[in-house]
């Protein structure tokens, strides 16, 4: 409840501890009255009257240690006082002495400082009995000239100051309660901001507790560079695998240096060039900035004049409030990844190049020493070079393979687009593999419409895509399984769902798919499928030929299409590779 709500609710009379002290210094003054009479002070003209009104206060004396401490009534409230009223009438009747008045003071104060306006009217009314009763019972305490004054003045008088005094009562008794509902509320936001100050020192012994985990969680990272920025660059976190790798102490490099300072100032250029950003720490992390992290190798220069290629993951830090505070840099020193990757590239590029040509001669050899129609070879001899030339060709498209995946790398990969009919490739990979399908049990199905479905493409790459996907699941489907090459026209919507009907904002694309029955491809394998020469344990285990470079080629092909391949396998239960093309909008 509100302290408005508290200061507006009704009183209700009730037999307090106050009024109880009240009635007891009446019944002290009465006592003195007594004692008064006895000794002569006060005359006695009636002395029944008198004992009369002794023997009333004393019962009214009584009456107030017998009623109830907190009784709600309100005849409880009166009783007592009215009764005391009673006694003082009888007092003056029976001394006649206006000197008994005197007594009224204590039942009329204690009437009007009742709760509510009902002691002040019985203190009004109290007093004009008291002025009455001994005229009527005695010669009375005044003249009968001045009796009707003293009936109209004594009760108005007792009647306007028993008002003020209610009145101020009342006041006092709102701001009584006032202040013990503040109190109250005092005690209780005490209690509360207690409550708050002990969630708070927890909270922030939490906090402490998790930046200290935090901080020796960095600080254990001895192989990898943590280091964290303000919003301008400055570096403000600087781990041991930071210090190691670039060759400076933290004292020396955090709030003193910015993380520009370890890049190369023309790598830097290049990039703000290649992205439209501005140089410095803008083009460090614009594709972070855009995309809410960036994964790339860039160049470290260490204290000593040292580089080194690191991969560095770049993502934005926030403040407790949510607000963009700065940079995160977590480099893995790949300098040696990098250079035995490149010798690997340069060793593939160089062997298919001498592998090459070799090739080319023996192949012309064969078809020399197989077409020559002077010296005709017997069918035994025909076999053999025909298992020769097999396996030329075999090694022949090997060859090609490792061209083609050492030119993706290099960024040479180049396509001649034209319009290619889809469905016509599709057909045409089915006459490739049917030999390979038969020879296998496994059965071939191909749907694709009845009209032509043209995208802007490479189609000897395209071909070759088709080809790759088709042949492996032929490989890895066992006798009595099913291939299937479907082909249908879709929309992409603006959140990438292929769709079957046109959708307001979606782009017409071709969809590819190619389903087997075959061995599948386990969960925690299929993030590598696409990775150059990478098998599949399934692969081993059923000892399926190949080196593991057609889905990378696939993958490039169709990426550099700007299409999408999808993956969909379970381990036993097939899998589905989908190639997703933009079609040109009409």
């Amino acid at each position: 409840m509100t302290t408005a709500g508290a200061l507006t609710r009704p009183v209700v009379l009730g037999w307090s501890g106050a009024g109880r002290d009240r009635t007891l210094a009446s019944t002290a003054m009465f006592a003195a009255a007594a004692v008064l009479l006895g000794t002569g002070v006060l005359p006695v003209m009636d002395g029944e009257l008198v004992l009369a009104g002794l023997v009333t206060a004393f019962v009214a004396a009584v009456v107030a240690r017998l009623v109830p401490h907190h009784s709600p009534a309100v005849g409880a409230a009166l009783l007592v006082p009215a009764t005391q009223l009673g006694a003082v009438a009888l007092l003056g009747a029976g001394t006649g002495s206006a000197a008994s008045l005197f007594l009224l003071l204590g039942p009329v104060f204690t009437l009007v400082t009742l709760p509510g306006r009902h002691g002040v009217l019985a203190a009004v009314l109290g007093t004009a009995v008291v002025l009455l009763v001994p005229q009527l019972l005695t010669a009375g305490l005044y003249p009968p000239a001045e009796l009707p004054g003293a009936l109209l003045l004594g009760p108005l008088v007792v009647g306007l100051g028993g008002l003020a005094v209610n009145e101020t009562g009342r006041r006092v008794g709102r701001q009584a309660a006032a202040i013990s509902h503040l109190e109250a509320e005092r005690a209780t936001l005490l209690a509360q901001v207690q409550t708050r100050a002990d969630e708070l020192d927890l909270a922030t012994r939490m906090l402490a507790a998790r930046a200290q985990t935090m901080t020796s969680v960095i600080d254990a990272v001895t192989e990898q560079s943590i280091i964290g920025t303000d919003r301008d660059g400055v570096i403000r976190v600087w781990n041991p695998g930071a210090e190691k790798m670039l060759g400076l102490p933290r004292p020396d490099v955090v709030r003193k240096r910015s993380i520009v300072e370890f890049h190369l100032p023309e790598e830097l250029r290049s990039e703000a060039e290649a992205t439209g950003s501005a140089p410095g720490l803008a083009a460090l992390v614009h594709a972070a900035q855009e995309h809410g992290s960036d994964v790339r190798d860039w160049t470290y220069v260490a204290a000593d004049g040292t580089q080194r290629t690191v991969a560095v993951a770049v993502t934005p830090r926030s403040d407790d409030g949510g607000l963009h505070a700065g940079w995160n840099f977590v480099g893995t020193d790949v300098t040696e990844a990098r250079a035995t990757e490149r010798m690997k590239d340069q060793f593939v590029s160089l062997i298919s190049h001498e592998l090459r040509t070799p090739l080319s001669s023996i192949l012309g050899y064969l078809e020399l020493v197989m077409d020559d129609p002077d010296q005709p070879l017997t069918e035994e001899q025909r076999k053999y070079l025909a298992t020769v030339e097999r396996n030329a060709h075999r090694l022949q498209r090997l060859v090609g393979d490792l061209l083609f995946t050492a030119q993706v790398e290099a960024g040479r990969f180049t396509l001649q687009p034209e319009d290619v009919d889809l469905a016509a490739v599709v057909r045409a990979t089915e006459e490739t593999i049917r030999v390979a399908a038969a020879a296998n049990d496994v059965t071939v199905r191909v749907d694709v419409p009845a009209d032509a479905l043209v995208v802007s493409g490479d189609p000897v790459r395209l071909g070759q895509a088709c080809d790759n996907l088709a042949s492996n699941a032929v490989k890895f489907t066992p006798a009595g399984g099913r291939v299937t090459l479907a082909l249908r026209a879709g929309w992409r919507t603006p959140d990438g769902v292929v769709v079957s009907g046109e959708h307001p904002g979606a782009e017409p694309v071709a969809q590819l798919s190619v389903s087997d029955t075959g061995v599948g491809i386990p969960t925690g394998e299929q993030g590598k499928l696409f990775t150059r020469f990478f098998r599949a344990s399934t692969a081993q285990r059923n000892a399926v030929p190949g080196v593991g470079l057609g889905l990378s080629i696939t993958k490039a092909i169709t990426t550099a299409h700007g299409g999408t391949l999808e993956l969909d396998s379970a381990e036993g239960a097939g899998t589905t590779f989908t190639l997703t093309l933009p079609c040109p909008t009409a």
